[in-house]
């Protein structure tokens, strides 16, 4: 009797690499709600700071419209968290606390789909990656923007926000994605540029130096979002969130409708 080999068709793994931006992170938000809408539901996905956390609440199991309700439940950098330090001018335990108040357990292991966390290593100028373990200090790490918030001691090693150094960590999950998409939310807009504060001038010069590392990766992507002029919305406040989220959703339904992605990759818009 011969022997048959069939050779069994999988399904493209899909990866999902969400770039820092405080609370522009929000925008991530819309861009997971288009794709669950196009039936683009990522089975592994790497994040930097803001996007690390997202990232981190939407493998647990909570949806877009349930983030976007803690968002709006949640008080971030207010005035109580100030603690103007030589560390940093907030404290981080609002961060804290919101782990706390939504995952059961501080390790890596209550998350149903992996995720690969960026953080900037101080003292030999790395980037490490975290996926196992404790689950809170790798995200308070990545998200620890400088001077704002304090840096994160893990073990030996001190760390601070992953995007310093990498502010799109396609790195872990390249090579283990057959489908890569990937959402930036910095895109700089040039309007109003003698209007500054202090606090915008600091946003700008971060972006302006970590934007080519970023922008080198697009050819490896392949979806990239990048959401016109999102340096108008604040890296540090939710007054407009709404009005982002309703942008970058838009935003990326017309990317995924025009690009020509569809055609490719064979996928569609879901009935709602």
């Amino acid at each position: 009797m011969g022997l048959f080999s069939f050779k069994k068709k999988h399904p493209k793994v899909i990866g999902l690499t969400l770039s820092g931006g405080g609370m522009r992170g929000i925008a991530h938000i819309a861009v997971l709600k288009a794709l669950e809408e196009y039936g683009l539901r990522p089975q592994i996905i790497s994040g930097t700071s803001a996007g690390a956390i997202i990232g981190a609440f939407y493998s647990f199991g909570k949806t877009p419209d349930q983030m976007m309700e803690i968002v709006k439940e949640t008080s971030f950098f207010s005035r109580s968290a100030l603690k103007l330090s030589k560390n940093g001018i907030f404290s981080s335990n609002f961060i804290l606390k919101l782990f706390k108040d939504y995952f059961p357990e501080d390790n890596f292991s209550i998350l149903k789909i992996p995720v690969y966390v960026a953080a900037t290593e101080m003292t030999h100028g790395i980037v490490d990656f975290f996926s196992e373990g404790q689950l809170f200090a790798p995200l308070l790490a990545s998200s620890s923007v400088p001077f704002i918030l304090p840096p994160v001691r893990i073990e030996d090693k001190i760390y601070v926000d992953g995007g310093v150094l990498d502010n799109l960590p396609i790195e872990p999950i390249i090579d283990k994605c057959d489908f890569l998409i990937a959402s930036h939310v910095n895109s700089i807009s040039y309007d109003q540029l003698n209007k500054m504060s202090l606090m915008k001038e600091f946003d700008r010069i971060l972006h302006l130096a970590i934007a080519k590392s970023v922008y080198s990766k697009v050819k490896h992507c392949n979806i990239f979002l990048d959401p016109p002029k999102m340096t108008k919305f604040s890296l540090f406040n939710k007054k407009y969130m709404d009005e982002m989220f309703q942008q970058v959703y838009e935003y990326t339904c017309e990317e995924l409708e025009t690009k020509g992605y569809r055609k490719e990759f064979g996928f569609r818009k879901l009935e709602s």
